[in-house]
């Protein structure tokens, strides 16, 4: 099975650390790769620091979070899972 990626806009408000671990946890987890694009910048995430440092110098209104890996799509749909909750709250 080939490699997928799918994607995911984000608010602003919706990157709060804990969404933000929460995701990463779930990529490793999975051996999937995380991707965080704003309009200026792709970063691919390989720890913690480096995510939390795109999250603390972006100033954007929404970005996109892209996961690659074999299951992909499933990966997404926990993802907004996870993001939905926290908007409830």
């Amino acid at each position: 099975m080939m490699n997928q990626a799918e994607s995911i806009k984000l608010r602003a408000q919706s990157m709060t650390l804990k969404n933000l671990i929460e995701l990463y946890r779930l990529c490793r987890s999975a051996r999937h790769q995380l991707y965080i694009c704003s309009r200026k910048t792709m970063c691919k995430i390989k720890d913690l620091i480096e995510l939390e440092m795109f999250r603390m110098a972006n100033r954007e209104n929404e970005c996109l979070i892209v996961i690659e890996g074999k299951m992909a799509q499933e990966l997404v749909k926990k993802a907004q899972s996870i993001l939905s909750d926290a908007q409830v709250q």
